[in-house]
């Protein structure tokens, strides 16, 4: 059961803690975005690498080509020298061939096994030349298709290099941002627990002697007091020595006024001892009137902004120890005021 000094007052804490979840959340996403980032850039990388193996063998490939084209070319070049050698000794048989029979008789025979001999040398010089003509073609085309792969590849290259420096700066921005924001987080941190510290330094007192605990706990901490030491046995009303120890507490909590208040009352689940004349009907009754009571005196007597206030009471129902024990009982009869960041 809740009792605020004002639902409009009350509506800037639940705004500060809402942006204090969103804060964190921001925070999450961005180290989730760095993980992704740092993912996408090693697929990057290890494509590019492939990539760049490929170009390699690519290239390879297309100098052993251009070598063997090189090599039909020269071949080809000598199968034509061959031919015209052969054509002007084919025509100087032929002239032989139509001179005198008489000067030729002895040699007609050796001329035209010569002849024939020489035709067939050059079908087959054709026949090499064409074939030679053939495989150039061949080789040139395959040559044609390694510089298009090749091409494509430096394209595919480029493109990853683009991505991977898109990446990178997206890392970047992102680990910077992370940073800043993590920096933020420990300086808002260390902040948070010199201001425990202050509010510890007030209680000190209680701590040594058991009787209060300080704890932080991420941006807020919480100082918890025994009921015993604010309130008499059944009571609402603050005790002498309890309104001092407020009066402690309340002059250190001033201090920071970006910080917003939630007093929590808390009982254990022993039987309720009602009284016949203006009681509470249980511990959920009395532990709303501690926590509304420790509120409006640290308003009217420690000067604290309602507007930073808000009290709650949990009767029974949140224990801090089991209640089957003497000490876990008075340990769950507590008053916890818990300190969060927060603006007016």
């Amino acid at each position: 059961m809740f009792y605020h000094l004002g639902m409009n007052r009350f509506l800037p804490l639940l705004l500060v803690l809402t942006m204090t979840a969103c804060a964190g959340a921001q925070l999450e996403r961005q180290k989730k975005e760095i993980e992704d980032l740092q993912t996408k850039a090693g697929a990057f990388y290890t494509e590019l690498r492939e990539k760049a193996d490929e170009i390699e063998a690519l290239k390879a490939a297309k100098a052993e080509l251009e070598a063997k084209v090189v090599e039909v070319e020269g071949r080809a070049a000598a199968a034509e020298g061959r031919v015209t050698t052969l054509t002007k000794s084919n025509k100087a048989l032929s002239e032989a061939i139509g001179a005198s029979k008489d000067e030729l008789g002895g040699r007609l025979n050796a001329i035209v096994a010569e002849k024939d001999d020489l035709a067939k040398k050059f079908s087959d010089a054709v026949k090499e030349k064409l074939a030679l003509e053939r495989l150039k073609a061949v080789y040139q085309s395959a040559r044609a298709k390694t510089q298009r792969e090749l091409g494509k590849l430096q394209e595919e290259r480029e493109a990853l290099l683009a991505k991977l420096a898109g990446a990178e700066a997206a890392f970047r921005r992102t680990d910077a941002e992370s940073r800043q924001a993590s920096d933020a987080r420990a300086a808002a941190l260390l902040k948070t627990r010199e201001e425990m510290g202050a509010a510890a330094d007030a209680v000190l007192k209680e701590l040594q002697a058991g009787k209060a605990l300080v704890e932080q706990n991420g941006e807020s901490f919480a100082i918890t007091l025994d009921d015993a030491a604010l309130f008499d046995d059944g009571a609402a009303k603050l005790t002498e020595p309890g309104a001092a120890l407020l009066g402690r507490v309340g002059a250190a909590l001033k201090a920071m006024p970006s910080k917003v208040l939630r007093v929590e009352a808390h009982s254990d689940n022993a039987p309720f001892k009602k009284n016949l004349i203006g009681g509470y009907g249980g511990h959920w009754e009395l532990t709303a009137a501690r926590a509304t009571a420790t509120a409006r005196w640290l308003h009217e007597h420690a000067g604290m902004d309602p507007a930073r206030l808000a009290a709650a009471g949990f009767g029974e129902f949140r224990p801090a120890k089991p209640n089957d024990t003497p000490e876990g009982r008075a340990a769950n009869r507590r008053i916890v005021i818990v300190v969060s960041p927060g603006n007016l």
